[in-house]
């Protein structure tokens, strides 16, 4: 590590500076995490072979339901899944705020509340 981070005793040091005069830190980073920056398939992919980040990724592959969404994913190069984000985003953009007394409070999300 020591090797990678400059000398700090230069007050005027910047993250510039770090960056262009040890490049090969910022290539050894973006190849541990190979699609760290982009919306692809590797995220699904690592769900396929039980290697979620979190606990709760991997509970994607728990129901059948959603594991069908992570083989179909998982299965090309983001693709399908850049689709159905922009999707879903675009509707979620259409959603009306509801703010203060106008919004409700659900305990569970799946159920409406009745009044």
């Amino acid at each position: 590590m020591r090797l990678n981070c400059p000398n700090n005793s230069n007050t005027n040091s910047n993250k510039e500076e770090f960056v262009t005069s040890n490049p090969m830190s910022m290539q050894a980073l973006s190849s541990s995490v190979p699609s760290g920056s982009t919306f692809d398939s590797h995220y699904y992919q690592s769900l396929l072979r039980g290697r979620g980040l979190l606990f709760a990724d991997q509970q994607l592959m728990a129901q059948d339901r959603t594991a069908k969404l992570v083989s179909a994913y998982a299965s090309d190069d983001g693709s399908t899944f850049r689709m159905d984000f922009a999707r879903v985003m675009s509707k979620m953009s259409n959603l009306d705020v509801l703010t203060g007394f106008q919004g409700q409070v659900r305990l569970n999300c799946s159920k409406p509340v009745t009044s």
